[in-house]
């Protein structure tokens, strides 16, 4: 296996998943967007997210599946040409009915890159800095998540929705930088069926599978509703772009305060506690009745959840063999991705604050999950 350099390895790597956060979560203000300018109902809002949320389901199953086959390098340059294809296409439909078909194909490749790349930095990483670099690779969903803040409040109304997504669809091009930047990890050729998956990582992968499946809940149910629920708050359109964008500003920290407790204090505490402070976020959130409050606790719920996600991502490869490595952590982000599924129909169907309730509860059933998992960092640093 080629030697690469940990920066290296990590801009990479890192720029893709910035990419993949960037489009996830611009979603959310062109649904906004694009709802207000035609008039689309709520239903129609949920319905496109919906449709985007069911590739990435499939996406990280269908490739988690063919990475531990065809290679991990491989497979993230399929999963970016998917994304950057129908990001393209996808500039010349406003309909609500067109775009439930493209965003279902663009979430392919977008769920299928996610737990590709966690893998592949995870297996190039040093023993002693793969906890690190896995949340660091985890805190580019953060400058991803400004980007698209950035571009919908500033950049979206002066050359509107459909040059926007045009411009996306140039990402295609960094395939080429990562077929020569970043090596493929040995591994070892062992084909192993679901069946077999079960059998020898059952133990731990329900208890994952449960918390990957809260924290997508309740995560996915607030950020991709709150530039609506800001317009239905009263703030005008760009106003609540600004707020989003403001509160996201604090993900950064989150991660970067989660890299360092993770090889302090050790991954499950940190998780844990990270997803109860977010559940207290939420709860202030719900109850908030005048805008600092709103800002400060939004802004809390950024950190600390985003800094769960960040832990959660480093965590899950270490608990797994290599053979089963990929296949068990797209087995993962798939559980994510329903919670991601069901997670933003619930502010739809009941009151957002009651929805937001619900996700606080969720996530301290997912912080207790992990009591039953191993804590892999001091065992990293023994080897």
């Amino acid at each position: 296996m080629a030697e690469v350099s940990r920066f290296r390895l990590l801009i990479s790597t890192g720029l893709g998943w910035m990419f993949d956060a960037m489009d996830i979560l611009i979603l959310s203000y062109i649904v906004a967007f694009l709802g207000e300018h035609y008039g689309w109902i709520p239903l129609e809002k949920a319905n496109v997210i919906l449709a985007n949320n069911l590739g990435l389901f499939f996406g990280a199953i269908i490739f988690g599946y063919l990475a531990d086959r065809w290679g991990r390098r491989r497979t993230f340059m399929i999963t970016l040409l998917i994304y950057s294809i129908f990001a393209g296409i996808m500039g010349f439909f406003t309909s609500s009915y067109s775009l439930i078909y493209i965003r279902f194909l663009m979430g392919l490749g977008l769920g299928g890159e996610l737990p590709v790349v966690s893998t592949l930095v995870s297996e190039l990483s040093r023993p002693e800095q793969r906890g690190q670099n896995v949340v660091i690779l985890e805190s580019f969903w953060s400058y991803g998540t400004i980007i698209a803040g950035v571009l919908a409040t500033f950049i979206l109304p002066i050359i509107g929705y459909s040059v926007l997504m045009w411009s996306l669809s140039i990402t295609a091009l960094y395939v080429i930088y990562i077929r020569r930047a970043v090596p493929e990890p040995f591994r070892k050729q062992e084909k192993r069926s679901i069946h077999i998956l079960l059998k020898m990582e059952g133990r731990r992968l329900f208890p994952m599978w449960l918390a990957w499946f809260s924290i997508a809940l309740g995560y996915y149910g607030f950020l991709l509703w709150i530039p609506s629920e800001l317009i239905s708050r009263g703030f005008v359109v760009f106003k609540s772009f600004e707020f989003s964008l403001l509160m996201t500003l604090f993900q950064v920290p989150g991660y970067f305060a989660a890299a360092y407790l993770v090889e302090r204090i050790g991954r499950r505490i940190t998780f844990s506690s990270f997803m109860i402070l977010s559940a207290v976020s939420a709860i202030i959130f719900s109850l908030s009745r005048d805008t600092l409050t709103l800002l400060s606790s939004g802004a809390a719920l950024n950190f600390f959840n985003l800094g769960a996600w960040g832990v959660i991502y480093a965590y899950t490869p270490e608990i797994f063999g290599e053979g089963n490595r990929a296949t068990a952590t797209g087995s993962c982000t798939s559980l994510a991705r329903v919670g991601m599924i069901i997670g933003p129909y619930l502010p739809a169907l009941i009151a957002f604050n009651s929805a937001l309730l619900l996700f606080a509860l969720v996530w301290v059933i997912g912080s207790i999950s992990v009591i039953f998992l191993p804590e892999t960092a001091k065992r990293l640093k023994k080897g």
